[in-house]
Protein backbone atom coordinates (compact mmCIF):
# COMPACT_ATOMS: atom_id res chain seq x y z
CA UNK A 1 0.00 0.00 0.00
CA UNK A 2 1.73 3.43 -1.01
CA UNK A 3 2.08 6.12 1.41
CA UNK A 4 1.01 9.60 1.07
CA UNK A 5 3.72 12.00 0.56
CA UNK A 6 2.26 14.17 3.74
CA UNK A 7 5.33 16.92 2.44
CA UNK A 8 2.99 17.22 -0.42
CA UNK A 9 -0.07 17.72 1.65
CA UNK A 10 1.17 20.60 3.47
CA UNK A 11 2.29 22.01 0.36
CA UNK A 12 -1.01 21.57 -1.22
CA UNK A 13 -2.71 23.41 1.86
CA UNK A 14 0.20 25.88 1.88
CA UNK A 15 -0.80 26.62 -1.56
CA UNK A 16 -4.76 26.67 -0.87
CA UNK A 17 -4.40 29.37 2.09
CA UNK A 18 -2.60 31.40 -0.16
CA UNK A 19 -5.32 31.60 -2.48
CA UNK A 20 -8.66 31.56 -0.15
CA UNK A 21 -6.19 34.72 1.56
CA UNK A 22 -6.07 36.19 -1.68
CA UNK A 23 -9.09 35.38 -3.48
CA UNK A 24 -11.36 34.42 -1.05
CA UNK A 25 -13.49 31.23 -0.63
CA UNK A 26 -16.04 31.38 -3.40
CA UNK A 27 -13.42 32.71 -5.97
CA UNK A 28 -10.93 29.99 -5.41
CA UNK A 29 -10.95 26.66 -7.50
CA UNK A 30 -8.94 23.63 -7.31
CA UNK A 31 -7.77 24.33 -10.35
CA UNK A 32 -5.92 27.78 -9.72
CA UNK A 33 -4.96 25.73 -5.87
CA UNK A 34 -3.29 23.22 -8.34
CA UNK A 35 -1.35 25.53 -10.19
CA UNK A 36 -0.17 27.19 -7.68
CA UNK A 37 1.33 24.08 -6.13
CA UNK A 38 2.73 22.78 -9.10
CA UNK A 39 0.57 19.56 -9.25
CA UNK A 40 -2.18 18.18 -11.16
CA UNK A 41 -5.71 18.51 -10.41
CA UNK A 42 -6.15 14.74 -10.21
CA UNK A 43 -3.37 15.31 -7.21
CA UNK A 44 -5.13 17.27 -5.39
CA UNK A 45 -8.28 15.23 -5.56
CA UNK A 46 -6.63 12.39 -4.79
CA UNK A 47 -5.63 13.88 -0.80
CA UNK A 48 -9.21 16.55 -0.65
CA UNK A 49 -12.93 15.96 -2.29
CA UNK A 50 -13.04 19.50 -2.97
CA UNK A 51 -12.38 23.32 -1.55
CA UNK A 52 -14.60 23.10 1.22
CA UNK A 53 -12.95 20.51 2.62
CA UNK A 54 -9.37 21.95 2.24
CA UNK A 55 -10.90 25.34 3.59
CA UNK A 56 -12.19 23.07 7.02
CA UNK A 57 -9.15 21.25 7.19
CA UNK A 58 -7.33 24.88 7.37
CA UNK A 59 -9.59 26.97 9.71
CA UNK A 60 -11.43 23.56 11.87
CA UNK A 61 -8.73 23.41 14.62
CA UNK A 62 -8.43 27.30 15.52
CA UNK A 63 -12.71 27.73 15.08
CA UNK A 64 -13.06 24.88 17.33
CA UNK A 65 -10.64 25.85 20.00
CA UNK A 66 -11.61 29.30 19.69
CA UNK A 67 -15.84 28.50 20.36
CA UNK A 68 -14.77 26.07 22.58
CA UNK A 69 -13.11 28.18 25.00
CA UNK A 70 -15.99 30.74 24.72
CA UNK A 71 -18.69 28.42 25.73
CA UNK A 72 -17.14 27.24 28.57
CA UNK A 73 -16.32 30.58 29.94
CA UNK A 74 -19.86 30.99 29.48
CA UNK A 75 -20.69 28.26 31.14
CA UNK A 76 -18.25 28.54 34.26
CA UNK A 77 -19.78 32.22 34.57
CA UNK A 78 -23.05 30.93 35.11
CA UNK A 79 -22.04 27.90 37.36
CA UNK A 80 -20.97 30.76 40.20
CA UNK A 81 -23.72 31.99 42.44
CA UNK A 82 -26.24 34.78 41.36
CA UNK A 83 -23.97 37.25 43.86
CA UNK A 84 -20.68 37.07 42.28
CA UNK A 85 -21.89 37.01 38.57
CA UNK A 86 -23.35 40.67 39.82
CA UNK A 87 -20.88 41.47 41.19
CA UNK A 88 -17.86 40.04 39.51
CA UNK A 89 -19.15 40.03 35.89
CA UNK A 90 -16.90 42.83 34.32
CA UNK A 91 -13.71 41.77 35.82
CA UNK A 92 -14.24 37.81 35.16
CA UNK A 93 -14.91 38.83 31.43
CA UNK A 94 -11.79 40.98 31.55
CA UNK A 95 -9.81 38.13 32.76
CA UNK A 96 -10.88 36.23 29.93
CA UNK A 97 -9.50 38.60 27.32
CA UNK A 98 -6.26 37.90 27.27
CA UNK A 99 -6.53 34.21 26.18
CA UNK A 100 -9.34 34.86 23.56
CA UNK A 101 -6.12 37.38 22.12
CA UNK A 102 -4.17 34.41 22.52
CA UNK A 103 -6.10 32.02 20.86
CA UNK A 104 -6.78 34.28 17.69
CA UNK A 105 -3.43 35.19 17.20
CA UNK A 106 -1.70 31.67 17.86
CA UNK A 107 -3.62 31.49 14.71
CA UNK A 108 -4.06 34.71 12.99
CA UNK A 109 -4.35 32.85 9.64
CA UNK A 110 -7.09 30.58 10.45
CA UNK A 111 -9.25 33.41 11.73
CA UNK A 112 -8.03 35.66 8.74
CA UNK A 113 -9.99 33.41 6.48
CA UNK A 114 -13.01 32.61 8.97
CA UNK A 115 -13.32 36.62 9.03
CA UNK A 116 -12.67 37.52 5.63
CA UNK A 117 -13.00 34.67 3.47
CA UNK A 118 -15.26 32.52 4.21
CA UNK A 119 -18.28 33.71 2.37
CA UNK A 120 -19.71 30.27 0.87
CA UNK A 121 -18.33 27.67 3.48
CA UNK A 122 -20.13 26.64 6.81
CA UNK A 123 -17.68 28.98 8.44
CA UNK A 124 -19.65 31.95 7.45
CA UNK A 125 -22.00 32.33 9.87
CA UNK A 126 -19.22 31.47 12.76
CA UNK A 127 -19.11 34.82 14.42
CA UNK A 128 -23.06 34.84 14.52
CA UNK A 129 -22.95 31.55 16.20
CA UNK A 130 -20.71 33.14 19.09
CA UNK A 131 -23.46 36.25 19.16
CA UNK A 132 -26.46 33.25 19.56
CA UNK A 133 -24.62 32.02 22.56
CA UNK A 134 -23.41 35.36 23.97
CA UNK A 135 -27.06 36.30 23.89
CA UNK A 136 -28.42 33.11 25.54
CA UNK A 137 -26.27 33.54 28.18
CA UNK A 138 -26.94 37.42 28.54
CA UNK A 139 -30.88 36.67 29.75
CA UNK A 140 -29.69 33.26 31.62
CA UNK A 141 -27.66 36.16 33.87
CA UNK A 142 -30.50 38.45 33.78
CA UNK A 143 -32.42 35.42 35.12
CA UNK A 144 -30.25 34.37 37.66
CA UNK A 145 -29.61 37.94 39.59
CA UNK A 146 -33.06 37.97 39.42
CA UNK A 147 -34.01 35.12 41.11
CA UNK A 148 -31.07 36.12 43.81
CA UNK A 149 -33.68 39.00 44.76
CA UNK A 150 -31.98 41.39 42.86
CA UNK A 151 -33.95 44.74 41.11
CA UNK A 152 -32.40 44.73 37.24
CA UNK A 153 -34.38 46.42 34.23
CA UNK A 154 -35.81 44.11 31.27
CA UNK A 155 -34.42 44.40 28.11
CA UNK A 156 -35.94 42.62 25.04
CA UNK A 157 -34.14 40.43 23.47
CA UNK A 158 -33.68 41.84 19.65
CA UNK A 159 -31.84 44.33 21.20
CA UNK A 160 -29.44 41.81 22.98
CA UNK A 161 -28.82 40.47 20.13
CA UNK A 162 -28.24 43.74 18.18
CA UNK A 163 -25.46 44.69 21.25
CA UNK A 164 -23.90 41.10 21.22
CA UNK A 165 -23.24 41.35 17.59
CA UNK A 166 -21.90 45.13 17.52
CA UNK A 167 -19.60 43.45 20.46
CA UNK A 168 -17.99 40.67 18.62
CA UNK A 169 -18.35 42.25 15.10
CA UNK A 170 -16.06 44.91 17.10
CA UNK A 171 -14.22 42.52 18.25
CA UNK A 172 -12.75 40.89 14.97
CA UNK A 173 -12.04 44.22 13.44
CA UNK A 174 -8.51 43.60 15.19
CA UNK A 175 -8.71 40.39 12.47
CA UNK A 176 -9.86 42.70 9.72
CA UNK A 177 -7.53 45.71 9.99
CA UNK A 178 -4.25 43.21 11.00
CA UNK A 179 -3.84 44.62 14.31
CA UNK A 180 -1.02 43.70 16.19
CA UNK A 181 -1.35 41.04 18.94
CA UNK A 182 -0.88 44.10 21.99
CA UNK A 183 -2.77 46.83 19.95
CA UNK A 184 -5.36 43.61 19.86
CA UNK A 185 -5.27 43.01 23.52
CA UNK A 186 -5.75 46.88 23.97
CA UNK A 187 -8.39 47.68 21.48
CA UNK A 188 -10.78 44.55 22.83
CA UNK A 189 -10.03 45.76 26.51
CA UNK A 190 -11.29 49.11 25.69
CA UNK A 191 -14.44 48.05 23.61
CA UNK A 192 -15.30 45.98 26.68
CA UNK A 193 -15.11 48.65 28.98
CA UNK A 194 -17.60 50.72 26.42
CA UNK A 195 -19.89 48.05 26.69
CA UNK A 196 -19.94 47.57 30.14
CA UNK A 197 -20.69 50.73 30.79
CA UNK A 198 -23.77 50.77 28.31
CA UNK A 199 -24.88 47.18 29.92
CA UNK A 200 -24.76 48.69 33.67
CA UNK A 201 -26.70 51.48 32.29
CA UNK A 202 -29.63 49.38 30.40
CA UNK A 203 -29.76 47.21 33.24
CA UNK A 204 -29.77 49.47 36.10
CA UNK A 205 -26.40 47.65 37.85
Amino acid sequence: MKVKDESITEKLLLCAKAEFLECGFAESSMRTIAERAGVTTGMLYSRFADKSEIFRELVKGPAEELYNFFVGVQEEFAGYPPEYQRREMHPYVARKIDRTVDIIYDNFDAFKLIICKSGGTSYEYYVDKMIDVETQSTFRFIDAVRAAGYVIADIRKDLAHMLASAMFNGMFEVVMHDLSREDARQYILKLQEFFNAGWDKLLGL
